[in-house]
């Protein structure tokens, strides 16, 4: 009987890691949208700041200048009372940092600018972004 017992166990740990394989399979979709669980709004930037994936939560990505970055968000999130956060890409530069502001005037009203850039000035780096 001993033996059933860690067998059965044994093999609900098995699905169970194969569920959270899956469960990250879907936050990393290549698709335009993106789901991302508990999230209010996310997006994966590239450089260019073109085809961003995003969560339909995020109205638009632009890049209006050289790493300087809107994400404009869909009316039913406040990016005034957003706390955001972000992070640099693996492909960015080793010395490279990223800086975020709520509603700059360089962007629409409800927005997230990103800012990138090394100590030599503003470039583009490739970087996430999300609102918890």
């Amino acid at each position: 009987m001993r033996t059933r017992i860690k067998l059965v166990l044994a093999t609900v740990g098995v699905a169970s890691v194969g569920a959270a394989f899956a469960g990250v399979a879907i936050a990393a979709d290549p698709t335009d949208n993106t789901n991302v669980p508990h999230a209010q709004a996310a997006a994966a930037v590239p450089a260019n700041g073109a085809n961003a994936r995003k969560t339909n939560t995020v109205e638009s990505v632009q890049k209006v200048a050289t790493g300087r970055y809107c994400i404009n968000l869909v009316p039913g999130v406040d990016a005034a009372k957003a706390i955001p956060q972000a992070t640099l890409e693996n492909g960015a530069d080793w010395d490279a940092s990223i800086f975020l502001s709520r509603n700059h005037s360089s962007c629409k009203n409800n927005s997230i600018r990103v800012t990138t850039g090394t100590s030599k000035g503003a470039s583009d780096q490739p970087f996430y972004v999300v609102i918890p």
